[in-house]
């Protein structure tokens, strides 16, 4: 397949929903956030209702794409863009989580042409990073993500699914966590987002204390075609957490433009 190979040949890390790509529906590509990778989004891939197109994508330095990530929200909006041309024949629904959020932004505002809409999870228009985080990430790596991890899950979150989140921010590596960090701590769009002109849906989790619902609730205010959905006992990993619910508001809005 072409994108597959296009993919491949790029080194781009990737995942495909099992029943592959149908050229008659409409294609969303999820980005992940800050030391994340696709696997975030297995629960998507997985159980998403029939009839839309889902890839996930590692962003350079996680998973399996090659390089040592970027630090700052521009880079990375510029190589996603690049991907997304070369890769995709038609316009393309764009889903980031968190970091991946800003970098969704960012290239709504740079590639509007290849953009049907954006899904914009967990994020804001200021992502600034608590300096004890990334204090930390420089002098007690293992111990800030443990803490970081806990602190996006709601409270009652499993045991197992916050150890899953350790070892895959673990794995993304220490220069890569302190890249996005501050990539995260220096995105500002506060001034622009007024601006952004693309159907919208926003989506948080009304536990999440990493971007609470408030930063959810301004993009909405700030952009005028978007919807908004807070989810109930979810934290800053909603798309794990309350995966089915989460799954229906993407869904509608993928099958409604």
């Amino acid at each position: 397949m072409e994108l597959e190979r296009y993919l491949e040949e790029m080194k781009v890390g990737y995942l495909i929903e099992k029943g592959g790509i149908n050229p008659q529906n409409p294609t969303c590509v999820m980005i992940h956030g800050a030391g994340g990778m696709a696997r975030i989004w297995i629960n998507q891939l997985n159980n998403m209702q029939s009839g839309v197109n889902l890839v996930a994508l590692d962003l350079p330095g996680h998973g399996n794409t090659a390089g040592d990530g970027f630090s700052s929200i521009k880079e990375y909006a510029s190589w996603l863009g690049e991907v997304l041309r070369k890769a995709f024949d038609d316009q393309v629904f764009l889903m980031g989580h968190s970091m991946g959020g800003a970098i969704v932004i960012e290239a709504a505002f740079t590639y509007p042409d290849i953009l049907k809409g954006i899904i914009l999870v967990g994020t804001g228009t200021r992502l600034k990073v608590a300096p004890a985080f990334l204090e930390g990430l420089q002098n007690n790596f293992n111990t800030t993500v443990e803490n970081i991890v806990r602190y996006a899950y709601a409270k009652k979150s499993s045991k197992e699914l916050i150890e899953e989140g350790v070892n895959i921010m673990k794995a993304a590596g220490q220069e890569v966590l302190i890249n996005d960090f501050t990539a995260c701590d220096e995105f500002d769009c506060q001034d622009e987002i007024s601006l952004l002109d693309i159907s919208t849906l926003i989506i948080c989790g009304k536990e999440d204390r990493l971007t609470p619902p408030k930063l959810s609730e301004n993009l909405h205010s700030a952009i005028r075609d978007s919807r908004l959905v807070l989810i109930e006992g979810a934290g800053h990993m909603v798309m794990i957490e309350k995966f089915e619910e989460f799954n229906r508001a993407v869904y509608e809005f993928l099958i409604s433009l």
